[in-house]
């Protein structure tokens, strides 16, 4: 015995229509299905100071104006290098410093 096809499937996707918010209840007609759509955007920026004189006072300027804006500090690496010399002795020394945010317990 055969079974013959309910009707149901391409024809059906035909009847689906995409319009814009404002528009979207003129259109359509209210059903109890509601589609709600979230878009992510990621946005990287690298920024990049011309190393004088001034190059720290800058990266600390920009740091200070993106926080006013409201960016949130995820990780910033700091690196401290320093050359002591003394008679017959020369120590290069060099610091590497990570601030991060670690997840809670």
């Amino acid at each position: 015995m055969e079974k013959k096809s309910s009707g149901r499937g391409l024809e059906e996707i035909s009847n689906i229509f995409l319009s814009t918010e404002e528009n979207a209840n003129e259109n359509s007609p209210q059903t109890e299905d509601q589609c709600e759509i979230q878009e992510t955007v990621t946005v990287r920026k690298k920024l990049a100071f011309y190393n004088d004189e001034n190059v720290q006072k800058n990266m600390t300027r920009s740091l200070s104006k993106h926080i006013e804006k409201g960016y949130n500090i995820r990780r910033i690496y700091l690196q401290k290098n320093e050359d002591i010399s003394t008679p017959g002795n020369k120590i290069h020394r060099k610091e590497n410093v990570i601030i991060s945010i670690k997840s809670s317990i």
